[in-house]
């Protein structure tokens, strides 16, 4: 990986980072445990403090919880799989995006997933950037909507193959897994009809 393609997706570079830093922090305080299979199923001190569910969300309340969920993987694989589809989305929101409207909506697609989620949830526990990911790409497919002659771009972009296989595959995980992403990618084909490409 080139220090150019790195400088031409800081935003997908600095979540990545800041999500490795979490999981490795919830390792690091998570001592006492089984670490293996913590990195494997899930589990660890942090995700106490910072997934989400209703009661978090309702009764504590801790609002902040609806950012701080997407920045939580305590399994390996839940880690690389959306740091793969982030560095992806990234490689071509990042040509068409100011950072400042990509950060905004990064959290937006974290925001409204999880308050759908809570509501139709109220026992489950959220954790993960896919929500926001969803949203990203819900914005490329309205961009594609609106201007078909984008298709061969799309085609061409590095990692396509690889997102169009995180959308489908990552729904079967749950009900519950499939309704965030839903929520996150109908919340990107909303501000894919307000932000046109090239808002920078």
């Amino acid at each position: 990986m080139n220090m150019d393609k790195i400088r031409n997706n800081k935003f997908a570079t600095t979540i990545s980072v800041i999500v490795a830093a979490v999981f490795i922090a919830n390792l690091v305080l998570s001592r006492g445990f089984n670490l293996l299979m913590i990195s494997l199923t899930g589990g660890g001190r942090l995700v106490d403090f910072l997934a989400a569910s209703r009661s978090d969300l309702i009764n504590i309340p801790q609002c902040y919880r609806l950012i701080t969920y997407g920045y939580l993987h305590p399994t390996i694989w839940h880690l690389a799989i959306n740091i793969c589809a982030l560095w992806y989305v990234g490689l071509f929101i990042e040509k068409e995006l100011s950072k400042k409207i990509i950060f905004f909506i990064y959290h937006v697609g974290l925001i409204v997933p999880g308050i759908v989620f809570s509501l139709i949830f109220p026992d489950g526990y959220m954790y993960g950037a896919s929500p926001a990911i969803f949203c990203f790409l819900g914005i490329m497919v309205m961009w594609l909507i609106k201007d078909r002659t984008i298709f061969s771009e799309y085609k061409s972009l590095r990692g396509s193959r690889y997102l169009l296989c995180y959308m489908i595959l990552s729904n079967f995980l749950s009900l519950g897994t499939f309704v965030v992403h839903l929520a996150g990618f109908c919340t990107g084909l909303f501000i894919g009809l307000i932000v046109r490409r090239g808002s920078r």
